[in-house]
């Protein structure tokens, strides 16, 4: 008998660790309480699948029809220690009739208990609430009837694939990055219509769980004339960006710029780094479709220097295209002096409109003719004819005009409704505001096309539930980010990166790749960390919260 025999190496990486999230979130639970299924009459659970999906989404990387082959490489009988597990039970077919199971619940009641549920157990409330959505393209032609008013169709892509039919996830995060709400959405689902729809929802639903006076976050999707009306009736507060179109942006701005009183806020980031941009401010209160709200218009150095590169391009386009137009006019012969200036007064008045130094004048060019091939005959008298020419000289733009409109586009608008004006003063409408990345981050995340794989099922039914699987995968990542992060600044210590480099602030995709690395030794059924094992990775295990020992080196129980 071999010495070796009875010896193998295992690769758990981290599901071990997104195991004991699904457990601490109550999802196996959640899922079998509101889902309808017979335990007598069901091998495996409907939870415990859509826990297995969930891990698998995490820590596999594959599509679903493979996902067999992820469990194929685990060990069931350690993470499941409470079932009997078998790898043929987790196919396609059992998912895909789970998936069925599931679209036939209220899914957004599903997304809101287990965010209670991990709220409660962090000991965090929510104060202020980000929205956002982000789309996701399919392959396939789906030309099948909706899902409970959800429809795979063209709609603006996010993902630069106008091409390709979508749908598209709305989700809310509070104000520390965690997943409060998600909501599937049809691919051509307009934000300006989901993002005041939502936020009245989760008002109503937030003020029966105790969260009043949420402020409610989000982009300029979130303001229109019908939008300011229902969310001032319903008493919902808001920060949000007031869109371009509104003339009293461009007034408020050039007020500001007028009166020159800015606030200066200096470096407004949790990176207080060379490039942190630096803002400063300018408040004013103001009505807007018969409401008072406060504005801030807010000016950023870092926006100042994109915005100054993308204008320097457009004049220079611009100064191009006149160049090109005044060679056409000069061209352009005219039988008398005041049609030539009135076309060239005409052009003149679009150069300077468009902010450029422009000289103009009308020459004259008399030509002679005789009206025949040859030489003219002796005494013959040539025919006189005199046309008139527009000859303009384009420079450059004038200063003060450039200056303007780097003022306009270095400078936005914000729009708040905030009742605790002592918080929610000018720098802390705009610290709110700047935390939407967050959500945005997160999305990254669920985008990655690593994680999420394409999406091979033609039934919108199943997708549909599966996008909420998928909202149940950012909300256990923003979690686990917390949680990591959390554990590195109440410790004083940080993830070392390659290159030499170091952060505490670690991305969910570099704790999945840092804790990628474990591997297990199993000696007759005992297992061990290999000498050699990353001590790091182990590490990554205690900052999210767990014991590596417990959860790698022995069967991992159901309870949290």
């Amino acid at each position: 008998m071999s010495i070796f025999a009875g010896i193998k190496t295992l690769k758990p990486m981290a599901v071990p660790v997104i195991t004991k999230l699904c457990r601490l979130a109550k999802i196996r639970e959640l899922v079998n309480e509101i889902v309808l299924w017979r335990e007598d009459n069901s091998k495996i659970s409907p939870g415990l699948l859509i826990e297995t999906l969930i891990i698998s989404i995490f820590c596999g990387r594959m599509p679903l029809w493979k996902v067999h082959q992820f469990w194929a490489e685990q060990d069931l009988s350690n993470l499941f220690p409470d079932v009997e597990l078998s790898i043929d039970q987790l196919n396609e077919h059992a998912y895909g009739r789970a998936l069925d199971k599931l679209a036939e619940v209220d899914l957004n009641k599903l997304i809101s208990l287990v965010s209670l549920v991990m709220l409660d157990i962090h000991n965090l409330d929510i104060s202020t609430v980000h929205l956002d959505t982000t789309s996701i393209s399919v392959e396939g032609i789906y030309d099948v009837e909706p899902y409970n008013d959800f429809t795979i169709n063209r709609g603006h892509s996010k993902d630069l694939r106008p091409d390709l039919k979508q749908f598209k996830i709305g989700a809310a995060v509070q104000q520390n990055g965690q997943v409060v709400m998600g909501e599937m959405l049809s691919g051509n689902k307009s934000d300006n219509k989901w993002n005041p729809e939502a936020a009245l929802k989760m008002k109503e639903f937030f003020d029966t769980q105790g969260y009043r006076d949420v402020v409610f976050v989000g982009d300029c999707a979130l303001i229109s004339n019908e939008s300011l009306a229902n969310l001032t009736k319903k008493n919902v507060q808001f920060i949000s960006r007031l869109p371009e179109t509104y003339n009293l942006a461009k007034e408020l701005k050039t007020l500001a710029w007028a009166e020159n009183a800015w606030h200066d806020l200096g470096i407004v980031s949790e990176a207080n780094s060379k490039k942190a941009s630096h803002y400063r401010t300018y408040l004013v209160h103001h009505e807007l479709e018969g409401h008072p709200y406060d504005f801030v218009v807010v000016h950023s150095s870092s926006l100042e220097a994109q915005k100054a590169k993308t204008l320097q391009k457009r004049i220079g386009k611009q100064k191009e295209e006149l160049t090109k137009q005044s060679k056409g006019l000069k061209t352009k012969a005219f039988a008398c002096e005041p049609d030539a200036q009135a076309a060239l007064a005409v052009f003149l008045q679009e150069c300077q409109q468009k902010g450029f130094e422009v000289q103009g004048t009308v020459q004259s060019c008399v030509k002679k003719s005789y009206g025949h091939r040859g030489k003219p005959r002796n005494g013959e008298e040539p025919t006189i004819t005199t046309t008139y020419h527009a000859e303009v000289s384009i420079g450059d733009i004038k200063p003060e005009v450039y200056q303007h409109l780097l003022q306009m586009e270095s400078t936005f608008v914000l729009i708040a409704n905030v009742k605790d004006r002592q918080k929610y003063d000018d720098q802390g409408i705009l610290l709110e505001y700047k935390r939407q990345s967050s959500i945005e981050t997160k999305f990254r995340f669920l985008k990655n096309r690593v994680y999420l794989g394409p999406v091979y099922l033609e039934n919108p039914k199943r997708i549909y539930a599966l996008g909420y699987v998928f909202i149940l995968v950012l909300l256990l990542a923003s979690y686990l980010e917390y949680r990591v992060r959390k554990a590195l600044k109440e410790q004083g210590e940080a993830v070392k990166l390659p290159g030499n480099k170091s952060t505490d602030r670690p991305s969910v995709q570099t704790i999945l790749e840092v804790l990628g690395t474990i591997q297990i030794v199993s000696i007759q059924g005992q297992r061990y960390f290999p000498d050699n094992v990353n001590r790091q990775a182990l590490n990554m295990v205690r900052w999210a919260g767990f014991n590596p020992e417990e959860i790698y080196l022995k069967p991992i129980s159901l309870n949290a």
